[in-house]
């Protein structure tokens, strides 16, 4: 006859529970590996969307102020009574400066097209 003892039982209990750990363990790893994996690359394209939206609002932040000068110098030459060629003249430079701040980079002179 076979006669198992309780201590002999219980440890073989505890290294059964050990395996099923480890092997819980391991899942577990695998897929924390392939989630940090996807966060990466979440991270990255977060990384080109925040540089693409720094460089735009540099480019907007260039065009507004070039956009507050010509309308500051029109109204300056408004009131001191020029005529109205020099006003035409400065709001020609206005949207000029407006088109160039619109354009890609000012490589191929085509709107950017998003």
């Amino acid at each position: 006859m076979l006669t198992i003892d309780l201590k002999d039982l219980l440890i073989c209990l505890l290294i059964i529970v050990a395996i099923v750990l480890v092997i819980y363990g391991i899942v577990a790893v695998s897929r924390l590996a392939k989630s940090m994996t996807k966060l990466d690359k979440i991270l990255t394209d977060f990384e080109v969307v925040s540089d693409t939206a720094s460089k735009r609002t540099k480019q907007l932040d260039g065009a507004i102020d070039n956009i507050s000068k010509t309308v500051s110098g029109v109204s300056k030459k408004v009131k001191d009574g020029q005529n109205i060629i020099a006003v035409i003249s400065i709001l020609v430079q206005m949207f000029g400066s407006i088109s160039q701040a619109l354009k890609k980079d000012g490589k191929d002179g085509t709107a950017k097209k998003d």
